[in-house]
């Protein structure tokens, strides 16, 4: 799958909303936890959903085609992250210290070289990178547990 577009509609998070709601508390929104609700709570869907009209498309692509992205290169399992490219240099190397799931869900400090090649609809202003955790139901699961403060230093020329 490839990013092929998007509505102009402000994004709106449901994790938030829940939590504006009082289903969950501040902190404890995570994916696993919205999926967990919303399938004990399938008519709650129907309120949650339309809060949100920013519609992100995808394209399918080939098995063997790696995912891109927005530099247009592919992107590496937990080395390519995603910023907002109105503050932070696109293609960038830069060092992240963050606590990150592994494989069983339980977090694990790492300190890694990452390289900033992507950027998002949700990724706005100062203070939020998204990590490339790969593709597939493991890693998706993980990606799905991200919700904690790190530190990120950029390497630039003096």
């Amino acid at each position: 799958m490839a990013f092929a577009g998007a509505t102009d509609y402000p994004y709106v998070s449901l994790g938030k909303e829940t939590i504006q709601e009082g289903i969950f508390q501040p902190g404890e929104v995570t994916l696993p936890k919205l999926i967990d609700y919303f399938e004990q709570n399938p008519s709650e869907l129907s309120r949650f959903i339309p809060r949100n009209n920013r519609l992100i498309f995808f394209k399918e692509t080939s098995a063997s085609t790696p995912a891109k992205g927005s530099i247009g290169v592919p992107v590496t399992a937990e080395r390519s992250i995603a910023t907002d490219k109105f503050l932070m240099p696109p293609g960038a190397i830069a060092v992240l210290a963050a606590p990150i799931p592994d494989c069983q869900g339980q977090k694990v400090n790492v300190s890694r070289f990452v390289v900033d090649q992507d950027t998002g609809s949700a990724i706005k202003g100062p203070g939020r990178v998204d990590i490339f955790m790969g593709t597939g139901q493991t890693p998706g699961d993980q990606a799905g547990l991200m919700s904690d403060d790190g530190q990120i230093y950029y390497l630039l020329l003096r």
